[in-house]
């Protein structure tokens, strides 16, 4: 879908992968997580790179 939508230099997507990993996290440790995006496929990097800690 990125490619797709290479033309635009929103962070939406990166976003959306963000929460996306909040809610799956939060489920496997029964707890809250604070999810903060490092780096990112439309930040120009090769791949997601997200710091994830439990609350």
């Amino acid at each position: 879908m990125l490619e797709k939508a290479k033309n635009s230099n929103s962070l939406t997507w990166c976003y959306c992968t963000a929460g996306y990993n909040k809610k799956l996290f939060e489920i496997v440790f029964e707890k809250p997580v604070c999810v903060k995006i490092v780096q990112s496929v439309r930040q120009g990097f090769d791949f997601y790179l997200l710091r994830i800690a439990v609350q």
